[in-house]
Formats: structure tokens, C-alpha cells, sequence
């Protein structure tokens, strides 16, 4: 039984392991970023962002107080009653990756009644506060940076009919194409404190030298939200197009080629396309190879134990005539 028991530990541990090392490499000082102001209210019933129509929603922007470039930062948010008992949490990525020291990016938290103790939205009423803090932040890979060509110019603020709209050109004045262009725009009241926040993905592609046109507006924007705001930030991220290889011309026969048999032959494999493997793979690899062995030596020396007491046990003698 004990080297059964064995077996099933070095098993458990190989699956653990696959386990462990498939976690993002997420750092423990939260110090690093810091929640610089918020705000919250219920979501208003033209809202296309939140989950559903009168959740509670919290908006307000995040900072890199640390020295070195983030990967994301994860926030978590809590509602409380008057009497201090937590009604509901959730949490959310910042709207940004790779942050440099200092910079800063907008969050947005809806608490859905999948997330409160009630499971509905009775409790919505009874939300007196709400308190907003890091919860995690992860590493940036050493490839991972921001491309700083896109500018914005032109500049223009619309808010004549209650809808706080931004407008403008994007250009790439760098020498890199990117793709996937995307604007986090965080909106400010006259104390400075976030109260609205948007995410606008343009999905344009754009070659060095090339402009595009932007217009942005808060989420849950309401005529009494685009009231209260008094200034804005718009935050500009792309990703980097990844260069195509061009193929190799092959030179045309000169002869006549032989003719192949019927039938289409298997394709060659490129020598020069592998497939990478991840580091931990190898290391699952081996932790399962040690299991299995182990789990193969234990069955054996229970079966060699078997057969050494089984011939040791004395045989009755055959019948005397």
C-alpha cells in the first residue's frame, strides 16, 4: 500500500508541476504601481461597456511608481455598505502593457452580481463606498516595448449637445510600420479626480509617415458625466509589424524535367522552420519520465516480492500410494 501511495505522490507532483510553471511570472511588490484617484457610479441604462444596466462601475487611472518597465497591472475593487461589510469585488487590467516608470494608464471595474453575496443586483442600493487598489503586477518580457512614433495633432473637444467627444490625427512620425493602433483616454474633473474613462481600437495599420483620423468618447457617457469633465489624457499603443521573409526565388530547369509518377509525393520539410519548445516543456518531460519509471521499478519489486513468497510457501506432498 505505502508503494502505491508513492507512486500516486510522484504523479501528483509531476501534474503540479506542469501546473506551477505555466504561471505568468507575476511580481510580489505591488509598491511598484500605485492607484492615483477614482471614482465610481451606476452604470447608466445607454451603457455598452458595462455587463448589465445599474451595475456599480469604478473608473480611475493607475501609475508605475517603480524603476523599471511593467508588464500589466491588475487592480481589484471592493463595495462596501455603511456598515463596512463588503457588498462585492472584482477586478480588471489596466488599459495599457509595458508601461514605463511613471507613466500611467486608465482602469475600468464593473461589479456584475455574478460577483456580489446576493447574486443579483439588490445590493446595489446599499453601496455607501468603494475602494480601489493594485492587486498584481507582471513582468515585461525584455522584448517588450513601446513604440513611441505615433503623435497626435489637431486636437479638437465637441461637448455642445452633453456628448464629450475628442477628435484628431494620429500619425506614425517614426520609422516603424505598426498595426492594431489603439487609444486609452482617461477623462478628469476639475479636481483632477478620474470620472470617465474609454478604450477605442482603431485597427488601422499604419507605415512610417502615414496619419489617421481618431474620435473618442467617454464610456457610460451621460450629459451630466461630459458636464464635469474638465480635461482629458489620450494614451496611444500599437503593435510592431513583424517583417515577412521573402522567399527564395528558384532558378527554372533548363533540361526537361523527368516526369514523377502519379500520385502527389509527401511535401519536404523546411530544415530551416522549427517548432520551439518551451523550456518547462523539457522539464515536465522529465519530471513525468521520472514518474513513470518509478511507478514501473515499485509495481516490479511488488511483483518480484510476490513470486519469491509464493515460492517459498511449502507445496503440499503429492498423495502416497
Amino acid at each position: 500500500m505505502k508503494k502505491i501511495l508513492a507512486f500516486v505522490i510522484l504523479v501528483v507532483l509531476a501534474l503540479a508541476s506542469f501546473n506551477v510553471l505555466s504561471l505568468p511570472y507575476v511580481r510580489a511588490q505591488t509598491n511598484e504601481a500605485q492607484v492615483l484617484s477614482y471614482s465610481w457610479y451606476i452604470a447608466p441604462s445607454t451603457t455598452t461597456t458595462a455587463e448589465y444596466i445599474n451595475d456599480v462601475i469604478a473608473v480611475g487611472e493607475v501609475q508605475n511608481t517603480g524603476s523599471t518597465t511593467v508588464g500589466a497591472i491588475w487592480v481589484t475593487g471592493q463595495t462596501y455598505d455603511s456598515n463596512g461589510t463588503v457588498l462585492a469585488s472584482t477586478e480588471a487590467q489596466a488599459m495599457a502593457t509595458n508601461l514605463v516608470p511613471n507613466q500611467k494608464a486608465p482602469f475600468y471595474l464593473d461589479f456584475t452580481p455574478e460577483e456580489s453575496v446576493t447574486q443579483d443586483q439588490s445590493w446595489v442600493p446599499n453601496v455607501t463606498s468603494v475602494t480601489v487598489s493594485v492587486a498584481t503586477i507582471t513582468n515585461a518580457s525584455d522584448s517588450s516595448t513601446q513604440y513611441t512614433g505615433l503623435t497626435t495633432s489637431n486636437l479638437n473637444i465637441d461637448n455642445n449637445d452633453g456628448n464629450y467627444t475628442v477628435s484628431g490625427i494620429i500619425q506614425n512620425t517614426g520609422d516603424q510600420s505598426v498595426e492594431d493602433v489603439a487609444l486609452a483616454s482617461t477623462f478628469y474633473k476639475s479636481n483632477g479626480t478620474v470620472i470617465a474613462v474609454s478604450f477605442t481600437d482603431l485597427g488601422a495599420t499604419l507605415v512610417p509617415g502615414q496619419p489617421t483620423t481618431f474620435e473618442v468618447t467617454p464610456w457610460d457617457n451621460t450629459a451630466t458625466l461630459s458636464s464635469e469633465i474638465e480635461s482629458y489624457t489620450i494614451m496611444v499603443q500599437s503593435i510592431p509589424v513583424t517583417p515577412t521573409a521573402t522567399p527564395e526565388q528558384t532558378a527554372q530547369p533548363t533540361t526537361q524535367p523527368t516526369s514523377s509518377p502519379s500520385g502527389s509525393p509527401n511535401p519536404t520539410k523546411n530544415p530551416g522552420i522549427m517548432t520551439s519548445i518551451p523550456p518547462y516543456a523539457l522539464v515536465i518531460v522529465v519530471i513525468a519520465v521520472v514518474a513513470i519509471i518509478a511507478g514501473l521499478m515499485l509495481l516490479r519489486k511488488r511483483g518480484k516480492s510476490y513470486h519469491i513468497e509464493a515460492s517459498t510457501t511449502p507445496q503440499p506432498s503429492p498423495p502416497q500410494p
